[in-house]
């Protein structure tokens, strides 16, 4: 997991990323050359994330998935997303984290099937469900079972909303042996999206956590969610904001250093990104004026 930082981190210190090398977690040599492997060859990546559901029953001002401005339920389709997923497979073999996440993912019925794909394809990686908490208590039996069985942990993002039930909703995860995080308080949410076009998207990149939040939607990947949620943001409003910056898994010509080099570049959509401004944490009004959204 620290991989995700250390690299970005290295980069702003102009270290050359092909003198960057791995160690391979699933091999049991410990000579060198099987041991390490460079950057771009090895078929390691350190986190990916990906959506269940693009809707929220929360609805944050300034959710940068702008789940609030989904119009109609939306889920990932089931069998389609294995398809992706073990195509993905080909390519990167060990994944350090898989976050499973929205919108809010325990809307989504198939929520199960999700954790167990994950765990057949990465059976070394952490796996996490990351919610708002709301509907925890309201899960069936059968979904704390597998998070027991396939070892996967519930990451609460805590809002405001939850402060007076979060003592309870910690105790029923106690009770359910299922390990658990807990976010702070979030009562600022931070908004750098902007529609002033500037020219110095590798700075904002190298910047960016997000932009190592490696997202898998709809048989592409992308350095981050925002090439796959901004079509939200552009039918809402009526703007035009880039969708670019994502690659498609089932290119021919598709390698693994072609994939990891992708995600190491910034792509027209950053240009419309700024440094975070801190804003205080609210759900939105209906409808939602845009400067829930921007910082202009």
């Amino acid at each position: 997991m620290g991989q995700r930082l250390v690299l970005p981190y290295l980069r702003k210190l102009d270290v050359n990323v092909e003198d960057i090398y791995l160690t391979n977690r699933l091999s049991n040599e410990i000579s060198l050359p099987n041991f390490m492997e460079s950057y771009f060859s090895s078929k390691y990546l350190p986190y990916l994330e990906y959506h269940v559901a693009d809707h929220c029953n929360l609805n944050c001002r300034g959710c940068e998935h702008y789940s609030g401005l989904v119009k109609k339920p939306h889920f990932t389709d089931l069998k389609k997303f294995t398809k992706d997923f073990e195509r993905l497979h080909e390519f990167i073999d060990d994944l350090g984290m898989i976050r499973i996440l929205g919108g809010e993912p325990l809307l989504n019925p198939d929520i199960n099937e999700y954790i167990k794909l994950s765990r057949r394809l990465y059976p070394q990686t952490i796996i996490h469900i990351v919610t708002n908490a709301i509907l925890l208590p309201k899960m069936p039996e059968k979904f704390f079972e597998t998070l027991r069985e396939y070892h996967a942990a519930i990451s609460i993002s805590f809002y405001p909303p939850l402060e007076s039930k979060m003592p309870a909703i910690k105790k029923l995860l106690e009770e359910k042996h299922v390990p658990f995080l807990i976010s702070p308080l979030n009562k600022n949410f931070t908004v750098k999206q902007t529609l002033k076009r500037h020219n110095y998207p590798l700075e904002i990149f190298l910047q960016c956590v997000q932009a190592n939040c490696h997202n898998l939607y709809d048989g592409k990947i992308a350095a981050c969610f925002l090439p796959f949620t901004t079509k939200y943001f552009n039918s809402y409003y009526g703007k035009d904001l880039p969708e670019d910056g994502a690659l498609d898994l089932y290119d021919e010509t598709l390698t693994t250093e072609k994939l990891k080099a992708h995600l190491l570049m910034p792509f027209e959509r950053c240009r419309y990104c700024t440094p975070p401004v801190n804003i205080a944490w609210s759900t939105i009004k209906n409808p939602s004026p845009i400067t829930d959204w921007i910082n202009d």
